[in-house]
């Protein structure tokens, strides 16, 4: 049985903030596509990848906020949002608390808009708190556990109430375990690797950078530049300067292959892929190198 909490608004202004992010993109984008200065294309790329942050980020709220329900059975509750289940066991669960009776605020430490709460929080009596609600704490539930409190907010907590009692005389058909359940691709053990994370994002950043550096010397520089310079330090090869951009092209290709190559690789051998990402990280600054080598004997 499913137990929908109080409605808000969060999912409405999610959709509108997607919306809104959605038609700047497309007008930047535009606009870069047509763009022949390398500094103002660099300066729309980066917005353009800001507003798909922004914008995928909105979507994953507006999912989120209407998608978050309760569900009951016989094994527990499953907190229910966005690409994620919460699973509770009954076995679990100590006590449920009404929020009236908690004294003072809790910390809370999370993501709010518009009513909806995700995060944590704490209270000195319950500890540490998990926060799935859109209301208040005075008309939620709190969840208490061994090791964390869930706080939720049914949008009828006294029927919420006696279709738990239920449930739980029945008895368990399956074994839950307390824990995050989520679809994919975020299920997959590499999405919540923290190393991971940072090792490509760093390669990323620092690609990035070295794109945005050749973007806003290119004005500077004269039409030709050298490429190799031979055995006494002269230059030998001479290109044009749009040639320059070949570099973060390469850094680009590379930073794909290796994360497609690291992430086929990582559940069989978790340090074959740390290897390839950070070798990534030295191309990038391999490249920094020789960028930095031409633009300066330019």
């Amino acid at each position: 049985m499913s137990f929908r909490p109080y409605p808000t608004r969060s999912g409405q202004i999610g959709l509108a903030l997607v919306t809104v992010a959605g038609l700047m993109l497309l007008m930047v984008a535009d606009t870069l596509f047509h763009q022949r200065d390398p500094a103002t294309a660099f300066i729309l790329l980066a917005s353009c990848l800001f507003l798909a942050s922004v914008a995928l980020a909105a979507v994953y709220w507006t999912v989120t906020a209407l998608k978050l329900t309760y569900h009951l059975d016989r094994n527990g509750l499953a907190i229910r949002w966005g690409l994620g289940r919460q699973l509770i066991p009954f076995n679990s669960v100590a006590e449920i608390v009404s929020g009236q009776v908690v004294s003072g605020p809790a910390k809370f430490r999370g993501l709010a808009l518009a009513g909806l709460r995700l995060g944590w929080g704490e209270l000195p009596e319950y500890g540490l708190l998990r926060f799935h609600t859109t209301a208040p704490l005075a008309d939620s539930l709190l969840i208490v556990t061994l090791d964390k409190t869930y706080v939720i907010s049914p949008s009828q907590p006294q029927a919420f109430l006696k279709a738990w009692q239920a449930r739980e005389e029945l008895g368990a058909t399956r074994e839950w375990r307390e824990e995050i359940r989520r679809s994919w691709p975020f299920s997959l053990a590499v999405m919540s690797d923290p190393l991971t994370w940072w090792l490509f994002g760093s390669a990323t950043v620092t690609g990035l950078a070295l794109l945005g550096y050749l973007s806003f010397s290119y004005a500077s520089l004269p039409a030709v530049v050298p490429l190799h310079f031979d055995a006494w330090g002269l230059a030998d090869r001479m290109v044009e300067k749009s040639r320059l951009f070949t570099l973060p092209a390469l850094g680009g290709f590379i930073l794909i292959l290796n994360a497609i190559v690291g992430g086929l690789v990582y559940s069989k051998e978790k340090l074959a892929a740390y290897l390839l990402w950070s070798s990534t990280i030295l191309v990038q600054l391999c490249l920094w190198i020789a960028a930095l080598i031409i633009t300066t004997a330019a």
